[in-house]
């Protein structure tokens, strides 16, 4: 017994394992080990058992390999999801919403109250595979109007109203349309986008950005982690914390890099999904088209898994169809993008038909890249610059005069920030 006792009092006194993470720093190198704390200053790891101090500034993605993505993950609450103008993506339930405030339970961090201007959308029922690709839609939609979206009677679709959200509940949804108040049974509310007065840019999101295993996204600030808890200020001022073991990455660049998944677009069209002349061309309906074939942030085509490339999953990127052209500001600001393209591993099983894509990327008009990206090609990593440029221009076409196989990744790609001299 005394054996025992000295054994659970030894045990006791050691400090707590840490999770372990691979740590990618900017020069390009890595370091995996046990993480001990992180703060605004050091991250410190356990490697090799030494311990290792690392300057936070140095950091930029910080990678959970112990933690678990997938069926085994954190499962979510009701099918609610919250959508914020951050970037952020919580799974929650019990969706309330006044004038002011939206409160919800979020899976990961617990309760929260957001102010109702930093929210997006709610998805107020569970996504499933019949509505993921319209709701993907009109979430997209640049409305001055909040758009209540609904079920369809029959239950094929889902279909919207123009007007204002004035209040969330457990039993209905108050919307005024036309100046006058419908309250609208929760049960036919699929969900809500909240409209943007005319004019107003979406902001580019900075500092960390955490992704969870259940596909939860948080963006805040001030992160410290030490005895496997994790403790954030979110973009709207409240602290929040959750245990390390939900946490797949930290993302730490902000500072030092922009990703192309986060910037606003100055252009993006999808100009054909299917080659004019071809045994497809004109079977889908231009609205059909979009709602399929548009590009995709930091998920796959026609779906919500992540980018995956020969078996490499990543978590940010663009997908993006023939024939698309998107474009963004630089505004001087930017020294090179960085990026891994290859055709996406959904259709890649196509490879021995040797279907390809063309892509083709411009700064200021000046093409910097024009090559053809086929299926059975290794993933292409590419590093370009762009240093004083005023805009890129990424142009995805038909490589083979056929739209098979034409999901092409645009894995990873950043921009990153010009030194300051």
């Amino acid at each position: 017994m005394k054996l025992l006792l000295f054994c659970v009092s030894l045990l006791s006194a050691l400090p707590a394992a840490g999770s372990d993470v691979r740590v990618s720093l900017q020069d390009g190198t890595q370091k995996s080990g046990e993480l001990q704390a992180l703060d605004d200053q050091v991250v410190r790891i356990q490697s090799e058992g030494q311990l290792q101090e690392i300057g936070a500034a140095e950091v930029l993605q910080l990678e959970f390999q112990g933690n678990v993505s997938g069926s085994a993950a954190v499962q979510t609450s009701g099918g609610q999801r919250v959508y914020l103008r951050d970037g952020s993506e919580l799974s929650a339930g019990d969706i309330q919403r006044t004038a002011n405030e939206i409160g919800l339970r979020s899976v990961i961090v617990g309760d929260l109250r957001i102010p109702s201007g930093v929210v997006s959308a709610l998805r107020l029922q569970a996504e499933g595979p019949t509505f993921g690709e319209q709701w993907a839609t009109f979430r997209q939609r640049e409305s001055e109007k909040d758009l209540l979206i609904v079920v369809k009677r029959d239950g094929t679709g889902l279909d919207f109203l123009g007007g204002i959200v004035s209040s969330i509940g457990a039993e209905a949804v108050e919307f005024l349309l036309d100046g006058e108040k419908v309250p609208v049974p929760a049960g036919r509310v699929y969900g809500v986008v909240f409209g943007r007065p005319a004019g107003e840019k979406a902001e580019v999101a900075g500092g960390v950005r955490l992704v969870f295993s259940n596909a939860d996204v948080l963006r805040g600030s001030d992160l410290r982690i030490a005895a496997d808890r994790l403790q954030i200020v979110s973009t709207w001022g409240q602290s929040l914390e959750c245990g390390v073991e939900q946490l797949l990455t930290a993302d730490l660049s902000a500072e030092r890099l922009s990703y192309l998944s986060d910037l606003p677009v100055l252009r993006e069209d999808l100009l054909a999904a299917d080659p004019g002349g071809s045994l497809l061309d004109g079977l889908l309906d231009p609205e059909t088209q979009q709602r399929l074939f548009s590009p995709r942030r930091d998920r796959v085509l026609q779906g919500s898994s992540r980018l995956r490339l020969r078996g490499r999953e990543y978590q940010r990127g663009l997908c993006v169809h023939s024939h698309s052209v998107l474009s963004w500001a630089l505004d001087g600001r930017f020294e090179s993008l960085e990026l891994t393209a290859g055709i996406d591993d959904e259709v890649a099983f196509n490879a021995a038909a040797g279907h390809s894509v063309r892509l083709v990327i411009r700064a200021d008009d000046e093409v910097l890249l024009d090559r053809l990206i086929s299926a059975h090609d290794q993933p292409v990593p590419l590093r370009l610059m762009v240093a004083g440029r005023s805009t890129l221009e990424v142009e995805v076409d038909f490589g083979d005069g056929s739209s098979v196989c034409d999901w092409l990744d645009l894995a990873d790609a950043k921009l990153w920030l010009a030194r300051q001299k």
